[in-house]
């Protein structure tokens, strides 16, 4: 698995808001560490040095607590 990065907060639509360490696509699905997967891409904007990903937790999962943690792709 790859890093995409780190989980910075939450906007006011409750998407996960990550700091990218790479390039990726929209609808990339997105797992934790122990390979759970926590939902997909739904939008990438801001600077193209340093891109800030949103993402859309998968139903059931509590994506408040992926807060700080670093989330990956395969």
């Amino acid at each position: 698995m790859k890093c995409v990065g780190k989980v910075s907060h939450l906007d006011s639509k409750n998407r996960a808001i990550i700091i990218a360490r790479e390039k990726v696509s929209i609808n990339t699905r997105v797992f934790d560490s122990e390979n759970e997967p926590i939902g997909k891409v739904v939008d990438v904007f801001g600077p193209v040095r340093e891109p800030y990903i949103a993402i859309i937790s998968k139903k059931k999962t509590r994506i408040t607590k992926y807060v700080g943690r670093e989330v990956y792709r395969k």
